[in-house]
């Protein structure tokens, strides 16, 4: 039985070009891939038996089945159509635990899996709600004075006991009542929201829990560069530390790992440089550099990341992502 269903399968639209090299799941926030964060997540609260679903550039989530990050990982491949949501949820139905939590690939949360599965009512659902001084952006979900669900977005709306929290929008992270996947139809393309909770709300069996922790999207370039610099920068509760996974990096003052990696260059600020880069004479500052990536005599990296295997050529560079895709500025 399935302790958790992670969501990998989307195409990660918003976030093209990097996407169009890996499916979401396995863009890699400081050298370590999203789906890395999302297992140890799950690790971290007990959660031991995951499974993944997979569609877009699926072949490149085939290697992660078996032990990763203290999880046994079982792939859930969508073909010849993706799913969504609920119709992935719902082909692994039988497989699900009788409680379990659901969580996003693409996005870095701390949110605590253990206590949203325990907030589940009986043949419903449970989310995780952050504030947010423009949650309508998002789209408002709001608990009301006892915790339940009460709005969901512009899907569906339920009387509220006492005072509604309007400031709140769903994290995309929750857990469910295994009977609550018969709710979603089978055999085809469904969204979670519009079919279980839609009905599950107006009944109060949705529940809520407020998340004040991490929480980092990582939805479009512009976000997924702001991501890398955030966790670059420290202070986050993250489920793994990436730094441990460097081949060399500096958080402040303490710099750790082959010192020979950066010898030619002069780095400044925070730094995480993946095994086997090459740096020359060049400035870096503040920024990610991936295993096997070359960084020219004569580059100035500023606020950047640069995928492993890519090179950056002379010049000055600044919030730039590096890929197979050349520079892509933000």
């Amino acid at each position: 039985m399935f302790d958790a269903f992670v969501l990998a399968a989307g195409f990660g639209t918003r976030l093209r070009p990097l996407t169009e090299a890996l499916p979401k799941p396995l863009v890699p926030v400081c050298g370590v891939p999203m789906l890395a964060y999302s297992l140890a997540l799950c690790a971290r609260h007990g959660l031991r038996e995951v499974v993944v679903n997979a569609h877009h550039l699926a072949e490149t989530l085939a290697p992660w089945e078996g032990e990763r990050e203290g999880v046994r990982v079982s792939l859930s491949v969508e073909a010849p159509e993706i799913l969504g949501t609920g119709g992935g949820l719902r082909a692994v139905a039988r497989s699900m635990a009788p409680r379990f939590a659901v969580v996003n690939a693409d996005v870095l949360n701390d949110v605590d899996l253990a206590a949203l599965i325990a907030r589940v009512p009986p043949g419903g659902g449970a989310l995780a709600l952050r504030s947010h001084p423009d949650a309508a952006r998002y789209g408002v979900v709001a608990a009301d004075a006892e915790g339940v669900v009460v709005r969901l977005a512009s899907v569906v709306e339920a009387p509220p006991v006492g005072q509604v929290d309007l400031s709140t929008h769903f994290t995309g992270v929750h857990a469910m009542d295994r009977g609550a996947l018969a709710l979603i139809p089978e055999g085809g393309f469904a969204c979670v929201v519009r079919t279980a909770y839609a009905s599950l709300v107006p009944r109060r069996l949705v529940s809520s829990l407020r998340h004040g922790g991490l929480w980092l999207d990582v939805g479009d370039p512009a976000a997924y560069l702001d991501a890398n610099l955030a966790v670059l920068d420290g202070g986050l509760r993250l489920p793994l530390d990436p730094f441990a996974r460097a081949g060399w990096s500096r958080r402040g003052e303490r710099a750790t790992g082959a010192a020979g990696l950066v010898e030619r260059a002069e780095v400044s600020g925070p730094a995480w440089v993946g095994a086997g880069a090459e740096l020359g004479r060049a400035r870096v500052s503040r920024s990610v550099i991936g295993a096997g990536a070359v960084v020219q005599d004569g580059a100035e990296l500023v606020d950047s990341v640069v995928w492993e295997g890519s090179t950056v050529p002379a010049g000055r560079w600044e919030r730039v992502v590096w890929g197979p895709w050349g520079a892509l500025a933000r």
